[in-house]
């Protein structure tokens, strides 16, 4: 009877680390977003963002983020309008990744 207890309390346990990690992503994808519109003007759909924070490993705010960044920026400087644009970066790995970023409209 023990043995039930004490799993159901580390299932608990692991579903609420899960939750929180879920919620970083979001937040991290969020703040990429932000980031992305303000340096540069791109504004991306918040699951493009998502999508990109999970492909290049995003757990903070540090390594894959500015070269993203600097890629989407290249792009948007290069005059690129197309609803959607396609970027080639390395993911906390350094294994190069191809992400492509939907363009938000303009009230989203």
């Amino acid at each position: 009877m023990k043995l039930r207890i004490l799993g159901a309390v580390a299932l608990v346990l692991s579903a609420t680390g899960q939750a929180q990690a879920d919620d970083r992503t979001a937040g991290i994808a969020s703040s990429f977003r932000a980031i992305t519109k303000g340096a540069c003007g791109f504004n991306m759909t918040p699951a493009s963002a998502i999508k990109a924070v999970t492909t290049l490993g995003m757990s903070d705010l540090r390594e894959p983020l500015l070269p993203a960044m600097l890629a989407v920026c290249a792009e948007e400087i290069k005059g690129n309008k197309s609803k959607t644009i396609e970027i080639r970066v390395p993911d906390n790995r350094k294994v190069m990744r191809k992400v492509t970023l939907e363009r938000a409209k303009w009230w989203q």
